[in-house]
């Protein structure tokens, strides 16, 4: 099974203006993720925040975060 932001599996976000694609797209790019924007009334991001976080997770919790804060990533962005 493909991971969710995969090239079989891209990640759907329903977005109502192009800055927002500018955003989704930069995230993506970071974080070598696949996406399909789609136009709609009311946004939807909650495939491309599952997916961030299922790539969080794939990484060593007791690991020093990468946020800078000098803390372990468990108790710091893992709860974010």
């Amino acid at each position: 099974m493909s991971a969710l932001g995969s090239e079989k599996k891209p990640i759907v976000v329903k977005v109502t203006s192009e800055e927002t694609v500018a955003k989704v797209a930069e995230i993506c790019n970071k974080n070598n993720l696949y996406f399909i924007a789609g136009f709609e009334e009311v946004e939807d991001l909650s495939q491309l925040e599952l997916a961030l976080k299922e790539k969080a997770m794939s990484k060593d919790v007791y690991a020093p975060c990468s946020c800078g804060s000098g803390a372990k990533y468990k108790f710091c962005c893992m709860k974010k």
